[in-house]
């Protein structure tokens, strides 16, 4: 069974000659508020800080009363990154990365969890303004607000359609740096916020320290989940009724063993088929049906939706931070071909 997986946003880059130009246009004057361009503009000044800036700070995450935080630090030296993240709440954890490479220790367990890092980057990255983006999207420059005492610019965008949630992000004003997300309900209100509540940013980076942690592994059982990546047609599925705006931008064969707890033999591994609008993501699970263990589930914890169904001889699991209606049509759409 599928177990709970926080979703992360499925970002997509930059060319380096479009944030050039667009940095450009940035440095040229100031920004008039309101425009699309304006908006525009911004999102891809947030997503160039968070690849290139030095940060360090505490991220706090509420979704539906639950509320966890972080200590993040961040370092680029050349075209090298270098992230480190302690969790502070519930079971201890610790995330180092280095490029696409992240090793998640488990202290309690002694367990130490090494993978190539999916090119989804979370919060503080965004995505490019693509035409995707802006055929789902309408994208505003808002007023300026104080986040973790950093001054901060104010940005809306709002879904043309039921299949999305607004989001509402504050831009740090002089670096560009993403203080705060949130996702935001038909109502508008506040359904998840991911936000710094203290951020340092600049400064010299500490790249080594994040190198000596992850060779500090005696002691810890490692693991390497087996993942690779593949076709959805490929493995007999297809999604027969498109939801709208959503594209699919990834598929995998993976061991869902995040834990790193040793797997039964035999266990299958488990299909993972991504789509994404330009902005947030639907991940959609396949797994052989078994009886004695899957039961159908519809659950929502802040923004994120999951609903799990049966599909024949198979286990259906589709969650991201989209509305109930939107997975259902996810979990419904997929379609076995052979």
């Amino acid at each position: 069974m599928i177990g709970r997986v926080r979703p992360s946003r499925a970002w997509h880059w930059l060319g380096a000659v479009a944030l050039t130009t667009l940095q450009g246009q940035l440095l040229a004057g100031p920004l008039a508020e309101g425009s699309p361009t304006d908006a525009r503009a911004w999102m891809s000044r947030v997503q160039q800080a968070a690849m290139t800036l030095n940060y360090q700070g505490t991220l706090v995450f509420n979704a539906a009363g639950v509320v966890s935080s972080s200590r993040v630090a961040h370092y680029c030296e050349g075209k090298q990154r270098y992230e480190r993240i302690d969790v502070l709440d519930g079971e201890a954890r610790q995330v180092l990365r280095h490029n696409e490479v992240t090793q998640t220790l488990w202290p309690r367990t002694r367990v130490a969890v090494v993978e190539q890092r999916a090119g989804m980057p979370e919060f503080p990255a965004l995505p490019a303004a693509d035409a995707r983006t802006l055929e789902a999207y309408d994208l505003r420059v808002l007023g300026t607000e104080r986040v973790a005492g950093h001054e901060a610019q104010v940005l809306i965008l709002k879904p043309r359609d039921a299949h999305r949630f607004a989001q509402r992000l504050w831009a740090e004003r002089s670096s560009g740096l993403l203080l705060r997300a949130d996702v935001l309900g038909a109502r508008g209100e506040v359904l998840e916020s991911a936000s710094f509540s203290d951020v340092s940013i600049g400064g010299k980076g500490s790249p080594e320290a994040v190198l000596q942690a992850m060779r500090k592994v005696d002691g810890y059982r490692i693991v390497r989940p087996a993942a690779a990546r593949t076709q959805l047609d490929t493995e007999g599925w297809t999604l027969a009724r498109p939801v709208p705006g959503f594209q699919l931008v990834g598929c995998v064969r993976k061991e869902l063993n995040a834990l790193g707890e040793p797997l039964p033999a035999g266990t299958p591994q488990v299909l993972m088929a991504v789509f994404s609008d330009g902005l947030t993501h639907v991940s959609v699970f396949v797994e052989p049906y078994d009886a004695g263990r899957h039961k159908p589930v519809a659950t929502s914890l802040g923004a994120t939706h999951t609903v799990m169904t049966r599909s024949g001889d198979w286990w259906i699991t589709a969650m991201g931070d989209v509305p109930m209606a939107t997975v259902q049509l996810f979990s419904v759409a997929l379609e076995r071909r052979r």
